[in-house]
């Protein structure tokens, strides 16, 4: 289902991440809040699926998700969880219209905020603030996936799942254990072997 945003129904915390983060005066506000539609997604719903072309991006007012590839062998491997506050793109496919990588599915009843490609490329153009918050999303994007990367190549299982623990604990109490353990890239059984050794 997906519907106009009613600027009432935004609550004051959005609202003040909205405009702490791209610097807006009330009047951009409201102009780059008109450009959005609401939508609603169950949980196991897919948002995008790897070979689409990334024509809009989302931002998650309530609820998660997991972006995730699948290999030559059928074993899904996932990238990263996103939660409230985080934006559901394909950044790549957005840029350059080529089809994604990856598939996102929610992990619970979510809420997003949509907007299209042509809308986002148009507020660009228009409020030049836009642009130095998207320059500096991105590079904070990319440190992520690089510090994934690393954990990934020089980490052991049980180090990823204590740095992950300690990190981002939330994550145990909203995530399944059989995608946490495709995140740490480790076998289910194996997780739940190693969180009993270590209550111990």
């Amino acid at each position: 289902m997906q519907s106009k945003i009613n600027k009432h129904e935004i609550d004051k915390r959005l609202t003040e991440l909205f405009m702490g983060a791209f610097g807006f005066e009330e009047e951009e506000y409201d102009y780059f809040l008109s450009h959005f539609t609401k939508k609603l997604l169950k949980k196991k719903q897919i948002y995008s699926t790897a070979g689409s072309i990334a024509n809009s991006k989302a931002y998650i007012n309530k609820g998660c998700a997991r972006t995730f590839v699948v290999d030559e062998d059928g074993n899904e491997k996932i990238l990263y969880f996103s939660f409230e506050d985080f934006w559901l793109c394909d950044f790549e496919s957005f840029s350059t219209g080529l089809p994604g990588k990856h598939n996102v599915e929610m992990l619970e009843d979510s809420e997003l905020l949509i907007i299209s490609k042509d809308d986002w490329t148009k507020l660009e153009k228009e409020i030049s603030k836009m642009n130095q918050w998207y320059i500096r999303k991105v590079a904070r994007s990319a440190g992520a996936m690089l510090n994934r990367l690393a954990e990934v190549k020089v980490e052991s299982p049980e180090e990823r799942y204590i740095s992950l623990l300690k990190t981002k604990p939330y994550i145990f109490q909203r995530v399944p254990l059989k995608h946490i353990a495709a995140f740490l890239d480790i076998q289910p059984q194996s997780l739940s072997r190693m969180r009993k050794r270590l209550i111990k």
